[in-house]
């Protein structure tokens, strides 16, 4: 699931990728915490993952897709009005798992990292078209299933970080500002670790990461060092089977705080956050039935973090708005 503005109203909707349908599910949003019903593009076969970024430099948001039964990645254009054009395929010669979306190269295009099964991530450099090219692989761990692209040293040049859930570590790859990385370094995590989330969680200026251990039921938290490393883990309990995590604040208080969907016992965790690293026990809320993605975004224009849920098994979203 991803949050962007389609229809260029200035109001923040949502984009879900349906497994079972072939397509994805975008949700209109009204500016008051509501969204209209759905409405479907088709998005290849059983995508499994989304985001959304501005793929032609047109200012107009843009759909990708993993499609892991099918071996593919497709980009659906946006059309400015909430609607989006047809799928461009891009077959893969692996099964992908999930992707992020940075300029990787300095030249004013969004690019896109794609991990997948043979333990690999490949980097698709845009031709400013909503076409790529692909111009490197590099390892990974076992079942790279989750990535994200930040800054982790101080030369503001894009970094990547993927959690290898079969390898129980997150490798982060440094970038060198012209498309491609320095071979990995690996940061050991909990059990079957599936997502990270990069933020400053002790107020310092450096970016840190925490992640979701599924295997375990924790969050880990990595401390920054500035020059793109990270120090040994601290772990905090979640719920039952943590499939995705997010960061931000949502109690106002001017510390970043953490929130887990526990996708076996239905519930998401929010970890406030002391604003030195260190984080408190969990409160969790009821979710629908095995909630799998999250999305934190201010969805009713009050200032404050609001939360949306996709919850696989009973096919809903779920929206908390933040009451704090």
């Amino acid at each position: 699931m991803t949050s962007g503005d389609f229809n260029g109203d200035t109001l923040l909707d949502l984009a879900v990728a349906n497994f079972g349908s072939n397509n994805v599910g975008v949700f209109l949003g009204n500016g008051d915490g509501t969204f209209k019903n759905q409405v479907t593009f088709a998005a290849g076969t059983s995508p499994n993952f989304v985001i959304t970024d501005n793929f032609i430099n047109n200012s107009v948001a843009d759909l990708f897709t993993v499609n892991t039964l099918s071996q593919s990645i497709n980009v659906l254009l946006g059309n400015g009005n909430g609607t989006f054009q047809s799928p461009v395929t891009n077959n893969m010669s692996e099964i992908p798992l999930s992707l992020t979306s940075a300029d990787f190269n300095g030249d004013g295009r969004e690019d896109v990292a794609v991990t997948s099964v043979n333990n690999t991530v490949n980097i698709f450099l845009s031709n400013g078209n909503g076409t790529f090219q692909n111009s490197g692989t590099y390892s990974t761990g076992n079942i790279p299933i989750n990535i994200i692209a930040d800054f982790f040293n101080d030369d503001l040049i894009l970094d990547l970080a993927i959690t290898s859930s079969g390898s129980n570590y997150v490798g982060v790859l440094l970038g060198n500002n012209n498309g491609t990385f320095q071979n990995q370094a690996t940061y050991p995590t909990g059990t079957t670790p599936v997502a990270v989330v990069s933020n400053n969680f002790n107020n310092d200026t450096i970016l840190d990461l925490a992640v979701a251990n599924n295997g375990n039921n924790t969050v880990s938290v990595l401390l920054g060092n500035s020059n793109g490393t990270f120090q040994t883990q601290t772990t905090y309990p979640t719920g039952t089977n943590p499939s995705d995590i997010a960061a931000g604040d949502v109690n106002n208080d001017g510390n970043v705080d953490l929130i887990v969907t526990n996708s076996a016992d239905n519930t998401i965790s929010v970890l406030l956050g002391n604003g030195d690293g260190t984080f408190q026990t969990q409160r969790t809320y009821a979710t629908g039935t095995n909630p799998q993605s999250l999305v934190l975004a201010n969805f009713n224009n009050d200032t404050k973090l609001d939360l949306a849920v996709a919850n696989f098994n009973d096919s809903t979203l779920r929206i908390f708005l933040n009451t704090c």
